[in-house]
């Protein structure tokens, strides 16, 4: 399918085990299928950006959510550190960082010690040539506005793979063994564009099938050349590090081992994030019953 094909309009082998993945270049391999006319940040172009303002040495915190369908970013605010606290409502050992990648349906929560100006919070897709990028205002004093292509240096440094994160202790599940091991694996290709988990796509595919009160470790691989966002609905993870997340962005040929309490009977859903993969088939079923 040709990116002419697709809608437009977006808010935003050999195994590589997780938590390997190399820090500041980008990672993620073929990123997304559609060209996009604009990158937005909460519904608004760059040429008429949204604006936060706080003041000169006050410690804001912002909610980072990837609401796009088919767009990795890489966000930065310009002339400042980004402390990240909390993943998907979980709060983290807290990490600072320069920039940080968003896969669709991630979110984060960064804690800034603002400066005197006008900064760009600038989302840049990953992996896209055409269409900008999202961009936003921090406004805490006098100066220019930002242009619509603002560059920061930051993104030109180290960017946060946030699932390289740790929990806060808090946050991690409770220790005991796994009852029941499972397997998921993205598959698919661009050309012809077919997407499918274990074999087939969704409808066709075969419900993984656990029981109430196991723990349940399913053993993800992503078996493409494009990164692939996994979410599990009605239930959060544990990544092997203790991170708790329930979206984990894989790069190509990536495998990760997901933990997590059977706790909320019913049919579920497991699949990726790309809304465009999701609905050519990238997607399961997690079913059980109390």
């Amino acid at each position: 399918m040709d990116d002419g094909d697709m809608p437009m309009g977006d808010g935003g082998s050999a195994v590589i085990n997780h938590g390997d993945m190399p820090m500041g270049d980008e990672p993620w391999g073929d990123a997304g299928d559609v060209t996009y006319p604009h990158f937005l940040i909460n519904g608004r172009v760059p040429e008429a950006p949204e604006t936060f303002e706080a003041k000169p040495g006050q410690r804001v915190r912002i909610r980072l959510i990837n609401a796009s369908a088919d767009t990795i970013f890489a966000l930065a605010l310009g002339d400042h550190d980004l402390s990240v606290t909390h993943s998907d409502g979980f709060a983290v050992e807290p990490v600072t960082a320069k920039g940080l990648y968003l896969g669709m349906g991630e979110r984060y929560d960064v804690v800034v010690t603002v400066k005197d100006g006008m900064f760009p919070l600038v989302a840049r897709p990953v992996g896209k040539s055409s269409g900008g990028q999202g961009l936003a205002v921090l406004k805490t004093g006098s100066g220019s506005t930002p242009a619509p292509d603002a560059q920061v240096r930051e993104l030109d440094e180290d960017v946060l793979i946030g699932s390289t994160l740790e929990p806060a202790e808090a946050a991690r599940l409770e220790d005991r063994a796994v009852d029941t091991e499972l397997e998921l694996a993205f598959q698919g290709s661009m050309q012809p564009y077919q997407w499918a988990i274990n074999g087939a796509p969704y409808g066709q595919n075969t419900p993984l099938s656990i029981r109430e009160g196991q723990r349940v470790r399913i053993s993800a691989t992503n078996q493409t050349m494009m990164s692939h966002p996994l979410h599990i609905h009605g239930h959060t993870f544990a990544l092997p590090s203790g991170l708790r997340n329930d979206t984990v962005l894989l790069a190509p040929m990536e495998s990760v081992e997901l933990d997590f309490d059977a706790d909320n009977p019913g049919r579920w859903a497991a699949h990726c994030h790309n809304a465009y993969h999701q609905e050519t088939g990238m997607m399961t079923g997690i079913d059980y019953a109390s």
